[in-house]
């Protein structure tokens, strides 16, 4: 007759020691099943590496289509260069780097550089003759040119801000790399100017303040005056806003100091 073995564990030992132990092999048990599962078992069922992908065919596709095709698989597009090129449109991808068909690996590498074009190096210069010069401007850079010297001239027949001239010629066949240089209109040239307040500016100030209104500075006299920094203009021969002749000269009257008696220069 089999006896029977009792194996007597006191409470506060099951419940300190043997109950916390089981638990814990338990948990680690779970945890080694869930990995061996993932890393052996899962990949035979699905027939794939886990991590691994080939890399897509994005040569030859716009930025966004590319981008979007290579982040469907787990990879981004990193553009690297941009090159001319006649055969791919502007803005598409010319080559990549790995090479479609190879194998990445996205836990260790996710970018696929990417040169894009720039398209044709050649273009054909726009005639925009006639145009206001904010949209010349848009209109050149549309084709990849860039704005080269803008030269403003008086002109009595094209309105202000009117692109006159364009070099090299309209209808030109040139590289994107030569600029384009324009030619605006300030409108017809005035014949009068207004007279800017000089009271308080310094002497050089007050004749660069005239020169670019098309005046000039007439006679200059001194005068001594303790309310006022020496060299400063204290008044004007012609009126702040008045509208005159250009070229004609305002007279001033300079502060030479705090003390001494006025002397015309």
């Amino acid at each position: 007759m089999p006896k029977n073995y009792v194996i007597s564990i006191p409470v506060g030992v099951f419940w300190k020691v043997v109950l916390p132990a089981a638990l814990l092999f338990a948990c680690v048990g779970a945890l080694a099943g869930v990995i061996l599962v993932d890393r052996l078992v899962m990949p035979r069922i699905v027939k794939a590496d886990r991590g691994w992908v080939n890399v897509p065919q994005v040569t030859g596709l716009p930025f966004e289509k590319a981008r979007q095709k290579l982040y469907d698989v787990g990879l981004r597009l990193s553009v690297t260069d941009k090159a001319y090129d006649p055969a791919v449109p502007e803005d598409a991808v010319v080559s990549q780097s790995p090479l479609p068909g190879e194998r990445m690996n996205t836990a260790e590498r996710r970018a696929v550089n990417a040169i894009m074009s720039k398209g044709p190096e050649t273009a054909t210069v726009p005639d925009v003759r006639n145009m206001v010069e904010n949209l010349a401007r848009r209109e050149i850079r549309k084709l990849g040119f860039q704005i080269g010297k803008v030269t403003t001239k008086y002109d009595d027949e094209a309105a202000k801000d009117m692109v006159m001239l364009v070099a090299p010629k309209p209808g030109s066949v040139i590289s994107r790399e030569i600029p384009v240089e324009l030619t605006v209109s300030k409108g017809p040239e005035p014949t009068h100017a207004t007279v800017p307040n000089l009271v308080g500016e310094t002497l050089a100030d007050a004749k660069k303040l005239l020169d670019d209104d098309g005046l000039k500075v007439g006679r200059i006299d001194i005068k001594y005056s303790s309310t006022s920094q020496p060299g400063s203009v204290l008044s004007q021969s012609l009126s702040p806003g008045a509208n005159v002749p250009l070229g004609s000269p305002v007279n001033l009257i300079v502060c030479a100091g705090t003390t001494g008696a006025a002397s015309p220069e």
